[in-house]
């Protein structure tokens, strides 16, 4: 037994109901493959917690979801935190990596509405909520004449206020209805290969510090080679393009056939216009080269001018 699992490992998390749920999940398989561990969670607020009203570019975009929780591992409160992947920037800071990547979950995107009718049956006006702009951008992408309405807070409630009738339908990860056991209020699950699903959809990753060998040690014993892979291809793709999650861009990497394959797209806010590129490659060790390339090739289609403007 190392030094590091001699005590008990401390693993942070946001406070909300998904992320304690995302985060007792990573705990069960943490100790099944570390059964010579102790582990417990800690509860970290952070900004994204705290301000619910603001939309996610005005509260500060990628990172507000997981700088508090890098303060903790810093400090040395905590020594591993669990995130959802797309919730993390593209470069971390100096000091932490990524220890481990879960096997992923549903990458889908989810259509809850009121009267049980999926997106394109929707009359003209009626209200949709979502607060992505990767969502609002298809939403105008695919049916333009609805009425796009933002909406913050945790999954109950926003669940709660399409209840109360402030919007007509709502738009989740699947990933996260599954981790909560919600997935009965799904009306429609749209196709992954036209709503293109965040970079890190229905991934949980598991950060540590860079130094600390052992807990990386640890954490390594849960992580899922192929998932990991796909993620270094989405995250690679957010680096070159430099977008975070305030900005409407899709990318899903996956192995099919033995082969790494990726689709990326680039979207007008207004959702007029959209750019898309795929590629695939052969080995793990391509996975970030692919992103890169892609990220490239809708540059170069005019990819800059969209963000630019959606900046």
């Amino acid at each position: 037994m190392t030094a590091s699992s001699s005590k008990t490992i401390r693993v942070g998390a946001r406070g909300s109901k998904l992320s304690i749920a995302q985060a007792n999940s990573a705990l069960e398989i943490l100790r099944s493959a570390a059964p010579e561990c102790s582990f417990a969670l800690e509860i970290i607020k952070t900004k994204g917690d705290v301000d619910q009203r603001s939309s996610l570019a005005a509260a500060g975009g990628t990172g507000i979801f997981v700088k508090e929780l890098e303060s903790a591992l810093s400090r040395g409160d905590i020594d591993l935190a669990v995130h959802s992947a797309k919730d993390l920037p593209s470069k971390l800071p100096e000091g932490f990596v990524i220890a481990a990547v879960s096997e992923r979950g549903p990458v889908e995107d989810a259509f809850i509405s009121i009267n049980g009718l999926g997106l394109n049956d929707q009359l003209p006006g009626a209200r949709v909520a979502t607060g992505s702009p990767r969502r609002r951008a298809l939403v105008r992408l695919f049916k333009s004449d609805v009425k796009l309405v933002d909406v913050r807070g945790n999954v109950d409630t926003r669940l709660r206020k399409l209840k109360e009738g402030r919007f007509d339908a709502l738009i989740l990860a699947l990933a996260g209805l599954q981790r909560l056991g919600l997935q009965y209020h799904v009306t429609q699950i749209f196709s992954p290969e036209e709503f293109l699903p965040a970079p890190g959809q229905g991934v949980l990753i598991l950060e540590a510090r860079a130094d600390d060998k052992a807990i990386i040690e640890i954490a390594a014993k849960i992580d899922s080679k192929p998932d990991h892979a796909a993620l270094t291809a989405e995250r690679g793709f957010l680096a070159e393009l430099r977008a975070g999650c305030s900005i409407p861009v899709g990318a899903w990497a996956r192995w099919e056939k033995g082969k790494l394959r990726m689709d990326a797209v680039v979207i007008d806010g207004e959702g007029r216009k959209q750019l898309k590129a795929a590629a695939t490659v052969a080995t793990p060790d391509e996975a970030e080269d692919l992103g890169r390339i892609l990220a490239r090739d809708l540059l170069e289609q005019g990819a800059a001018e969209l963000l630019k403007h959606d900046a």
